[in-house]
This record gives C-alpha cells, structure tokens and sequence, in this order.
C-alpha cells in the first residue's frame, strides 16, 4: 500500500470520527433541549441576548463599568483551564490501526490539529461575548482586542498540553497539588498580562510569541510521548461524554472508593455533636463521613482557591453579591453530598424516615459549610485592605452559614 494512499485512508477515517462526534453531541442536546424548550425558552432567551448585546456595544449601561479587567480577565483564565487536546482514538485501534504506525500517528496528529484550530475557535467566541465591556467600557481598540484573543488562545493551549503531560508521568497527590500550583501561578501571571494589554499591547505580543515557541516544544515533546494509549482512549472517552455527563450526574449510581482502614480525621470515632436521637447520630454520620472523604477536601480546596481569587479582586458592591452566593453554592453542595450518602446501602438497611434524614441534613450542612466559607470570607476581608475587614467578615460568615443552611434546608 502506498503511502499517499494511507494517508487518504487515515483522513477518511478521522473525518468519519468528527461528524460522529458531533452527531453525537447533538443527540445528546436534544435529550435536554427538545423542541417545546428550544420554541418557548431558548429561541427568546437568544433573542433577548442579541438584543441587549448590541444595545451594550452602542451604549453600555453604568453598571457595566464596576465590572474590573481583572474579574474577566479571572473568568477567562478559568476558560483557558477548561477543555482538553484530543486525538481521537478508540478502543478498537488497538486490534486494528496500532498495526499500521503510520495510519495511527497521521490519524493522532490529524485530531491533535482539529483540536487546536478548535480552541481556537471557542476563544474567539469568548472574546466576542465580551465585546461590549472590551470596547465600550475598557476602550480597547482592534489590535488590543485580537492581542487579548491570541493571548488567551495560546495560553489555553499552553495550559491543555501542560496538565496532559503531568497527568501522562504523575498520579495522586503530588499530580494534585502540582495542578493547584499551576492554577494559582497562571493566574497572577494572566492578570498580570491583561492589565499590560491594557495599558499597552507590546507585552502581550511578546508573551504570545513566547507562548507560540513554548507551545510548538510541547507539542514537540506530547506528540512523541510513548505508552499514552490507554490515557489517550480515557482523555477521548470523557472528552465525548462530557455533555452526556452533566445530564446524567445526578441519575448515574456513584462509584464508592474504598475508605481508608484508619480515617486521618475522627479515627476514634470521639462524638462530635451533642444531643440524642437518631438525627443527631445522622447528622454526625453525615459529617464524619465528608471529612473522610479526600475527593470532597480536594474538590473544596480547588473551590475555595478559585472563589477566594474571584472575592479578592472584585470590587466591593459585587464581592458581597458573590460571596453571598459562594455561601448559597456551598450550601447546595453539601446538600448533594448529604443527600448521596443518605442513600447508601448500610443505611437504607435501616427504616430511617425522612424527617428524621431532614432533621440530619439541617445540622450537618451548617458545620460542612463554615471550614470553606471562613477561608474565602477571610481572603474577602483580607482585600478591603482594612484592619478591621477580615474580622467583620469572618464574623459574618457564621450567620451567614447558618441562615443560608437554615433557608435552602428547609425542604428535605
């Protein structure tokens, strides 16, 4: 077979995975938007968007300008962390293409290219959606404006062949906290960008450039990464099914990792709450087992860093309105959280009534929200840049746990 020929073959087969990949993110969006929602729902939700979107870019309203270069300059860092680089491959490559190199890799590099040119183009759908606060509020002429894309979409990409590799040579903790670092550096360094673009867009083209050069080395270094196969088919599975994921979350059992034999926190079982009655006993349950639970203190910890981020550089009238509403998050949450756990099969073999799992939910939630809300109302204070503001803060945080437990606890 001649080599021309293997590649037309290879390219067929990468073009027939795209457009099954798209029918098939297509069917999965009309499992959740069918044609009643799209006619009453999503057409005049557009509708309206379109609207006020060029009613903002010709006359942008007041309040547009409290909103501060580095909070979007904060969301769309947290875009450029999102998403991933895919190749596509499958499981059945392995029986058949991984004979062929050549078909294997031309097909890699094919869904490694389409990946890229399709960062691209949902970077530049983000910079167009905050078009009017680009120009009509931070007054962004075109070259700053296509400098701000750029610098998102190569960092973006930067970002995604940066946690492949990590995720490809490291495992558990050290992966963890490696991933954590990375977040909180990129974004000082991201701002730090922004606000140069602002003021002026010669070092932003220069991070571009850099970012180009380091971006062409991991490619460089990824694309000839050996042994990736089986994290390859993982990385495509989950790229697939993330829509599918989201509606599904909450209908799909959860897989139990196996506890612990000693828990690090509570290990003698000491009583933690006082009190009698089975919802008390419920409730301490339901607390002992999110404090043993490493996903949920790795899952917290990610959230508490990037909230505190968001609180410490928004301004003051819209940190309250967010912090109130990390406070509402958090209680959901936990709410989740106890409410999985109540399902469990060591308790369902008990006739545990639901006022009584109700009972338990309203005095746990309380205690599993503080830890996380003290930290983020402590950064918050911290950025009045007041003596008095991390006090006033971390005394409000306690009212504001129990009040927003006590609201969003009241149905079971």
């Amino acid at each position: 077979m001649r080599g021309d020929s293997g590649l037309t073959s290879s390219f067929q087969l990468f073009a027939r995975r795209v457009r099954s990949d798209w029918k098939f993110q297509y069917r999965a969006l009309r499992m959740a938007v069918d044609w009643v929602i799209a006619i009453y729902f999503v057409i005049p939700l557009l509708i309206v968007a379109g609207y006020h979107y060029y009613a903002w870019y010709m006359t942008p309203p007041t309040w547009l300008s409290g909103i501060s270069v580095h909070t979007v300059a904060t969301l769309f860092y947290i875009f450029t962390w999102l998403g991933t680089l895919r190749y596509f491959v499958e499981e059945g490559d392995q029986l058949f293409l991984r004979q062929n190199e050549g078909w294997f890799r031309h097909l890699m590099h094919l869904g490694y290219r389409y990946s890229v040119v399709l960062q691209g183009f949902t970077s530049l759908l983000a910079t167009l959606f905050f078009l009017p606060l680009l120009v009509s509020v931070y007054s962004y002429s075109v070259p700053q404006v296509v400098c701000f894309w750029l610098l998102t979409y190569v960092v973006k990409l930067n970002l995604g062949l940066i946690r492949q590799l990590l995720a490809l040579r490291l495992r558990g903790f050290l992966l963890w906290v490696l991933r954590i670092v990375i977040f909180v550096i990129g974004v000082f360094l991201f701002l730090m960008l922004v606000t140069e673009i602002t003021d002026q867009t010669l070092y932003g083209w220069i991070a571009i450039g850099l970012g180009i050069i380091t971006f062409a080395l991991l490619t460089r270094i990824r694309l000839r990464e050996k042994g990736t196969f089986f994290a390859d088919i993982a990385r495509e599975r989950d790229a697939r099914m993330r829509i599918v994921s989201l509606m599904l979350i909450r209908v799909m059992e959860r897989k139990r990792k196996p506890t612990r034999r000693y828990p690090l926190l509570f290990g003698k079982s000491q009583r933690l709450l006082k009190g009698k009655g089975a919802g008390i006993g419920i409730a301490e349950l339901l607390v002992k087992s999110y404090f043993r639970n490493g996903l949920q203190w790795r899952q917290s910890i990610q959230f508490v860093v990037v909230a505190s981020g968001a609180l410490f550089i928004l301004p003051g009238a819209i940190k309250i309105l967010v912090w109130i509403l990390v406070a509402v998050m958090l209680v959901f949450w936990r709410k989740s959280f106890c409410k999985d756990e109540l399902t469990t099969p060591f308790l369902n073999l008990f006739p545990i009534k639901d006022p009584m799992k109700h009972q338990a939910i309203q005095t746990a939630i309380p205690i599993l929200v503080l830890p996380a809300l003290i930290v983020i109302s402590l950064v918050a204070g911290i950025s009045l840049f007041t003596w008095w503001g991390p006090i006033v803060m971390i005394a409000a945080a306690i009212p504001l746990a129990y009040g927003s437990s006590s609201v969003f606890t009241s149905w079971y």
